[in-house]
């Protein structure tokens, strides 16, 4: 049986603040992003090398659409804390 993909967490057009915490050595920065979801969507992790063409392991991913027009795509940890803003 083919696993079928989560529902989205979040509606295209809403406007959603981004954190994520990177650890680099014994520092720990925060980054953050702000921008107008697109797409939300999952991906497989790995490849053939990891077995099966990951079928059972995802990442989720939301495409972001920033006020300048710059697109980011993010990847979710545990870690990452999504905020839904208020629209402009």
């Amino acid at each position: 049986m083919i696993p079928t993909a989560p529902s989205p967490r979040y509606e295209p057009g809403t406007r959603v603040r981004v954190t994520q915490r990177v650890r680099v050595g014994h520092r720990e920065w925060l980054t953050h992003v702000v921008g107008l979801v697109e797409h939300n969507s999952v991906r497989p992790v790995g490849g053939m090398e990891m077995g099966g063409k990951s079928s059972y392991c995802y990442q989720h991913t939301l495409r972001l659409r920033n006020e300048d027009g710059e697109v980011t795509v993010v990847t979710f940890d545990d870690d990452t804390l999504v905020e839904p803003l208020t629209p402009r």
